[in-house]
């Protein structure tokens, strides 16, 4: 293990109405091997046993707890989180998703000057089946100006996400995807550890902090707050996985027309998958 886990590491947990998965994705977080880590869980005004299960984790571990007084969304929330963390690092985990015992040993040992933040491949965990997001080295911002292929969380600076101005309150959904955005159009490519490090719980059925529903809305908003940086290709590849997110059907002829040959392969599989 390395002499660096001394450098701190604050750990933020937005969650609403998820007791028992969030009991999970805790325990995840405690069994780190890096050593200098600090929890911080903001609870978005659940209204289930959350508030007990977080109490009795407290007894027993340094878990700081953050209770809203009424519900304000994922993105006010990891912002209140990140205002009281204290680490030098901040990485996020969602409530209902967990990492393997390295995740921050092997993200940390990554991250190195010239890099925004570092992610790693996850484990998609269907119900009824499992898949690997295997991700590329370097996620630059060309990249993602086609679409997200960092993921939900990053391990980064907390002085890089408060110089961008934290994550975006007024987008319904995609705040994530928008942040890592700005990121790394100020402080340069997302690198990925080629490891699977985090099971990313993802079905149908899964709710959310940000609401369901505005999903689509969410990626509206961010396809237009940052439709002036993307190319002719960017913006029609933008189009069409927006019209996938809204439900709408999408011709084969659309796919081949608005997806960059590069990622023809994924879009098909995809479809198919969308489709079974």
């Amino acid at each position: 293990m390395s002499i660096q886990t001394k450098i701190p590491v604050s750990v933020y947990i937005p969650t609403r109405n998820r007791a028992e998965p969030l009991r999970r994705a805790i325990e995840s977080a405690l069994k780190q091997t890096w050593q200098n880590i600090e929890i911080i869980v903001v609870d978005d005004a659940s209204e289930d046993q959350t508030h007990d299960i977080l109490r009795k984790l407290a007894d027993v571990h340094p878990i700081s707890i953050i209770r809203n007084d009424r519900p304000k969304g994922a993105a006010a929330s990891r912002n209140i989180a990140l205002e009281h963390a204290s680490g030098d690092f901040v990485a996020g985990l969602d409530d209902d998703d967990f990492w393997l015992p390295e995740r921050i040993e092997l993200l940390m040992n990554a991250f190195e000057a010239g890099c925004s933040a570092v992610c790693s491949h996850d484990k998609m965990d269907y119900g009824n089946r499992e898949l690997t997001w295997k991700k590329k080295p370097l996620i630059t911002f060309d990249d993602l100006l086609y679409y997200n292929q960092v993921g939900n969380q990053v391990l980064t600076k907390k002085e890089y996400i408060l110089a961008v101005g934290g994550y975006d309150e007024s987008l319904p959904s995609a705040q994530d995807y928008d942040l890592w955005i700005r990121l790394a159009e100020r402080f340069g490519p997302v690198k990925n550890v080629p490891h699977v490090l985090q099971v990313i719980t993802s079905n149908q059925n899964r709710e959310s902090i940000s609401t369901s529903e505005r999903k689509a809305d969410g990626y509206i908003a961010c396809f237009e707050k940052h439709k002036s940086k993307m190319s002719r290709k960017q913006q029609a590849y933008q189009q069409y996985r927006i019209k996938m997110a809204s439900g709408e059907r999408v011709s084969w002829v659309e796919l081949f027309r608005s997806t960059p040959p590069v990622l023809w392969f994924k879009e098909i599989k995809r479809k198919l998958f969308l489709k079974n």
